[in-house]
């Protein structure tokens, strides 16, 4: 329905504008809010099990201790007008830790910074100044289920899901999808639902040998019958197309949201080169940057690549300053997202001009910024917080892992952020999206296990979820897990077209064409 249309059928006169609004974020979030009436404790083993949230409560104790010593104590400058792209000291601090985890080797200028009411408001202020209304944004799929809302409900900005394999080639695959996103919106045509196409030797297998999972045996694949449909071919630079009929910029997150995993530091250069090439900014949502748990896991980021060799040596490369934009923030790593601290860092003195003005809309209050500067400034403190962080997510998500393990639920093997990728497919009652609705209905009302559907995350074909696994004790997690097995049993009745589908796929991997999420 066009917002005109919708608009029409708004009480109040309301404009087109709030049609968009009016639309729930989240196609989920009413269950969310009945299935917390009832959750899980030790005191109620029968309650709900919200995996859904993407959260981190495991060390939320630290910094609530924490800010209690400090949050009455803020000067009276705190309660008159400030810099409303963040307090000089909030940044400087903001900027030191940077520089000591995933930005480390570089030299970070707070002025480079940006801070904002949450990394939402980040995100539509930053499409704000390099997108215009229909302007197209691509996004490498699956992902976070509200960058839809965040593009799409004040700024007008269409995002573009594709499935992106990092065993191929990258700048075709951004062709290919650019491509189809331009002949789509020519037409006047949303973007479409991946078709359904198995991409894993054991597609629709909850059980058997392969039953724990990693990557490569449930990785995603383009949309392959949407690029038959359009020939991919180079899109033309930004300059030579009309407004709302371009490619602005490229989105990902990094750690990634659903998957659990990081994106090859050869892979993010690969973006870099073809957003260079065309004139494009690219995104990277880095807001689970100090949230990696795994052994020997690192993640490094995208601005710090920037100012490397490899970069450096990248056509174009005079233009990262402009067009590399890294968003960050304190929701997740400091498990405290209802302090609203998002951060954006960008070299482009121009956008962060225009974030000056912006800013005034979404300036994080005066108290909330002192009691976190107070907070970070406490390197000791801080150093414990991080370090006790990742044992327990590294604790919470092996019990998640052992449980999966153990049922036979094919998953990705995270080792960042606080998702876990689970393939259902064996538990579909058909092959289709109305068949994953049905199914996550069913884990709802009758496991009282809630996840988020994989439609949502823009899955390739139905039957995957995203588990948050860091919302809940941990204690929840094998429960959860053992009521889905009850339920559905260690393996389940694959519909017959999935079961042809995964011998497609099957002498698809053999020729090397299954990906590596």
């Amino acid at each position: 329905m066009a917002d005109a249309e919708a608009a029409q059928l708004l009480p109040g006169h309301l404009s087109s504008r709030a049609a968009r609004a009016i639309r729930p974020a989240l196609s989920y979030f009413k269950a969310f809010l009945e299935a917390q009436s009832r959750q899980w404790s030790p005191e109620d083993p029968d309650g709900n099990i919200i995996l859904s949230v993407a959260e981190n409560r495991l060390t939320a104790d630290m910094v609530r201790d924490r800010l209690a010593q400090s949050a009455a104590d803020f000067p009276p400058s705190a309660l008159s007008y400030a810099d409303m792209r963040g307090l000089p000291r909030l940044r400087r601090v903001l900027a030191e830790m940077l520089e000591e985890t995933f930005m480390r080797g570089i030299s970070v200028d707070p002025d480079h910074l940006t801070v904002s009411a949450g990394a939402g408001a980040v995100l539509e202020n930053l499409f704000h100044c390099i997108a215009g209304p229909g302007d197209v944004v691509l996004i490498p799929a699956p992902y976070y289920p509200a960058f839809d809302n965040d593009l799409q409900v004040k700024c007008a900005v269409q995002p573009w899901p594709f499935h992106l394999d990092e065993d191929r080639p990258v700048g075709p695959q951004l062709d290919a999808a650019a491509a189809a996103a331009m002949a789509a919106m020519t037409a006047g045509l949303p973007p479409t639902t991946p078709t359904p196409t198995s991409t894993s030797p054991d597609a629709g297998a909850c059980n058997g040998s392969d039953g724990a999972s990693n990557g490569a045996s449930i990785g995603q694949q383009p949309d392959q019958h949407h690029q038959q449909q359009q020939a991919p071919q180079p899109p033309q630079h930004p300059s030579q197309q009309p407004p709302g009929r371009r490619v602005s910029a490229v989105l990902f997150t990094n750690p990634n949201n659903p998957l659990g995993t990081r994106y090859r530091e050869e892979t993010v250069l690969e973006l870099m080169r073809w957003c260079l090439g065309r004139g494009v900014h690219l995104v990277s949502d880095e807001i689970y940057g100090n949230s990696v748990f795994g052994p020997g896991a690192t993640f490094i980021s995208a601005e710090v690549l920037a100012r490397g060799e490899q970069a450096a040596a990248l056509p174009r490369s005079h233009l990262l300053p402009e067009l590399l934009h890294v968003v960050w923030g304190l929701s997740k790593d400091l498990c405290a997202s209802g302090l609203r601290c998002g951060c954006l860092h960008t070299r482009n003195g121009a956008l962060r001009q225009a974030l000056d003005n912006l800013g005034y809309f979404c300036a994080l209050p005066n108290p909330t910024q002192w009691a976190l500067i107070h907070a970070l400034e406490d390197r000791e403190w801080r150093a414990a917080f991080l370090r006790t962080n990742r044992e327990r997510m590294r604790e919470a998500y092996g019990k998640l892992e052992a449980s999966l393990d153990a049922a036979g639920i094919p998953h990705v093997r995270a080792d960042s952020a606080m998702f876990c990728w689970v393939d259902l497919r064996c538990w579909l009652p058909e092959r289709s999206w109305e068949g994953e609705a049905a199914l996550w209905a069913a884990l709802c009302g009758e496991c009282g296990v809630l996840l988020t559907p994989g439609e949502q995350c823009h899955a390739a074909e139905p039957g995957f979820f995203r588990v948050c696994w860091a919302w809940v004790p941990p204690d929840a997690l094998p429960e959860a897990v053992r009521r889905l097995s009850r339920r559905f049993g260690r393996g389940g009745k694959v519909p017959a077209e999935a079961g042809a589908a995964a011998a497609e796929a099957g002498a698809a991997a053999e020729a090397g064409a299954a990906a590596e999420v």
